[in-house]
């Protein structure tokens, strides 16, 4: 009895271990909180979403008449200040922004992992169907980018048909962590496989039914282009493109013949 008593802290700070890690290798945000008018954003205002005790930032911007609205979930490195130059080019075309940051991102507090972060962009996005969020009713065009494709894989397929998005963007998307570890280092691999966060996009791609766009970096050393195609080749909608962006890497996807391909999508909505 005694030595299982003895066990007790090892495996605490065998849990806290594997929390830190993870932090580490999936979740590296900053923290720093920036006001987008001094990034030059303008129409952007920030709401602080603190229903059911979260403290979540979020940058808002509205769209023009006829426009949609892009619920954007960014990428795992950064914050959404290194996003500006993206939310800037759709705030120039007349595209509304909802962008929440995640736990430990931008002035968001508490601790990111996989069912934190659904729990909060999936209360958040509720409020903006409702309007509750904005004071506008929104069906959002869903937008992800790196880790934000498996958060927006993961929430459409827990969303009833009737509150899905217009229509789905995944931009440099990934099957799973576990794979992602895999192509970077092999050793990491079983690692993931034990956190809390796998992101298993892949096994949310059956709830992929409305439009889809996927874009992905011919060249992306990160997450290789063939997770991309995994996942679009498992969703089972009628109306889906993939895009290869030819020659681009991971962060800069969107540019040349993507874009003409982004605009002309988002376009229909």
């Amino acid at each position: 009895m005694l030595w299982i008593l003895a066990l007790i802290p090892v495996l605490g700070l065998a849990v806290a271990g594997l929390f830190m890690l993870e932090r580490m290798l999936v979740y590296p945000f900053d923290p720093a909180e920036v006001a987008p008018a001094d990034l030059g954003l303008n129409t952007a205002q920030v709401i602080r979403f603190t229903k059911g005790g979260r403290d979540i930032v979020i940058w808002a911007a509205p769209p023009r008449q006829g426009r949609p609205t892009l619920f954007y979930l960014h990428g795992n490195a950064g914050n959404l200040a290194d996003r500006a130059p993206h939310f800037e080019a759709f705030a120039e075309m007349g595209f509304g922004i909802v962008a929440p940051a995640y736990r430990g991102s931008s002035g968001s507090r508490g601790w990111p992992y996989q069912r934190a972060i659904l729990g909060d962009t999936e209360a958040i996005y509720k409020d903006l169907l409702s309007g509750a969020l904005t004071g506008q009713p929104a069906r959002p065009v869903l937008y992800g980018e790196s880790l934000g494709t498996a958060v927006a894989t993961h929430l459409n397929a827990r969303l009833d048909q009737a509150d899905r998005p217009a229509a789905i963007v995944l931009e440099a998307p990934l099957a799973s962590i576990g794979e992602i570890a895999g192509n970077v280092q092999p050793k990491l691999q079983f690692l993931t496989a034990i956190m809390p966060s796998p992101w298993r996009s892949v096994d949310r791609a059956a709830a992929l039914t409305g439009p889809l766009l996927i874009l992905h970096g011919s060249d992306d050393a990160l997450i290789p282009i063939a997770q991309g195609r995994a996942l679009f080749d498992a969703a089972p909608s009628g109306d889906k493109q993939f895009h290869e962006a030819i020659g681009a890497g991971h962060s800069d996807v969107i540019q040349g013949d993507a874009l003409e391909v982004l605009l002309a999508f988002l376009n229909r909505f």
